[in-house]
């Protein structure tokens, strides 16, 4: 579990900025600061018509699709810290009633001093060869990585013999957010695949300027995104209201 406001004792103030400063973009406030609710029933904080919880960097805003639902989400959140805002035996309890539940997924940043070298020989990719990469693993994995839906070039990492090992690449937020994905076969995991490709994305991110993000719900993406260096500085947890 993260603990709030942990990135800045390790050098990550700019960019923690940064990231409050993106997702306030996309939620049409100035700046994330200490508890708040917005309605907005196309908030980019959860699917349509749900309940959006986003915690970062000791910040907590809420979205709400509904009006009846603000005053009553805001008592909900009201005094809670944002790792108890999102974390679900917590806040569930004291929401209106619910009858689902999608998180909580944690938010990765690269810290200040970040600088990326590259790993191995990694290359874009794409056609066929992606294509029999997403044949290799179930849909709900495929889907859980994003990877069918960047918009920059896909970078891979190969073995030895030339084989497809993992992918890499990320999608263009409209507030100037990488939001990145990874996927590695199947065969060649825990090889050091999935950190060669991402590397070589956050780089070419970062040479874009743009803030590279990494949006984790499974152990093994939280473990990944640390060992490239990210910081976790946040999390999200969504509703369905009943």
């Amino acid at each position: 579990m993260w603990v709030p406001r942990r990135g800045h004792a390790l050098g990550v103030e700019r960019r923690a900025v940064a990231a409050r400063g993106a997702w306030a973009r996309l939620v049409g406030l100035s700046d994330l600061e200490g508890t708040k609710v917005v309605c907005d029933a196309e908030s980019a904080l959860c699917r349509r018509g749900w309940i959006g919880i986003l915690a970062l960097d000791g910040t907590v805003t809420a979205s709400v699709p509904r009006p009846d639902l603000e005053g009553r989400v805001a008592e909900a959140i009201a005094g809670l810290t944002s790792e108890e805002a999102t974390t679900p035996e917590v806040v569930r309890p004291r929401l209106p009633q619910t009858r689902a539940v999608l998180g909580p997924v944690s938010l990765f940043y690269p810290p200040d001093s970040f600088s990326v070298a590259q790993l191995g020989s990694v290359e874009e990719v794409r056609g066929d060869e992606i294509e029999e990469l997403f044949a290799a693993v179930a849909s709900d994995e495929l889907e859980e990585s994003g990877l069918a839906e960047i918009t920059s070039p896909a970078f891979a990492s190969r073995t030895r013999e030339g084989q497809l090992a993992a992918v890499c690449g990320y999608r263009l937020w409209p507030n100037g957010v990488a939001h990145l994905s990874v996927l590695a076969h199947p065969n060649h995991r825990r090889d050091g695949h999935g950190r060669r490709a991402a590397t070589v994305a956050i780089a070419r991110a970062i040479n874009e300027e743009l803030l590279p993000q990494w949006r984790a719900r499974l152990l093994a993406s939280r473990a990944l995104a640390r060992s490239l260096g990210f910081v976790e500085i946040g999390a999200q947890l969504n509703f369905e209201p009943a």
